[in-house]
């Protein structure tokens, strides 16, 4: 039911980002190479097992810094969240309607791990609060003005996580509206 509660939350975010990004009222704006206004966007991300919103600043064409907060774990058995942050690099391309990218991020992890028939109980098997550090590489697809799609693939590192890989490769995805 909480996946199915995430799910619909999800979707109705892509559906608002959707109709915003159509409506005469907002302005038209410009991601032409050369375009040095600093932007601000907001959207969704998930990266593997997490979901949750985020804010991008981007100073200029290459340089961006994206900032999330991933509470909703979609494993009822090991919850994880995160909240931080991450540094940008965009590679730029005009013949093309995609820009590659590399990154890295830092950030806090929360873990909790439950047992499999009590995955419905609020206490925990063990828990804990991690620094977490990533790096990675991705592509982001402008949808016009306003919207943009991205994916990326990270090598992500947890310390002193307990009975996990300290080390995982996390796929995520995102949806965000640019505001000028």
């Amino acid at each position: 039911m909480k996946i199915l509660k995430t799910t619909a939350i999800n979707l109705a975010a892509m559906m608002v980002c959707a109709w915003l990004t159509f409506s005469p009222t907002i302005s038209n704006g410009s991601t032409e190479p050369g375009d040095t206004e600093a932007n601000n966007s907001f959207g969704i991300r998930y990266a593997y097992s997490m979901s949750g919103l985020s804010w991008k600043h981007m100073f200029n064409q290459v340089n961006h810094f994206e900032a999330f907060i991933l509470p909703i774990s979609n494993n009822f058995e090991k919850q994880f969240n995160y909240y931080g942050g991450r540094y940008i690099h965009n590679f730029p391309q005009t013949a093309f309607p995609f820009t590659p990218f590399v990154f890295a991020g830092v950030g806090l992890s929360t873990y909790s791990r439950f047992l499999p028939e009590d995955s419905q109980n609020s206490v925990p098997i063990d828990s804990g609060k991690y620094f977490a550090y990533s790096i990675g590489q991705g592509v982001e697809f402008k949808l016009g003005n306003h919207l943009s799609l991205s994916g990326d693939v990270a090598i992500s590192k947890f310390n002193n996580e307990p009975n996990q890989m300290l080390g995982i490769i996390r796929l995520g995805c995102g949806v965000q509206y640019v505001i000028r």
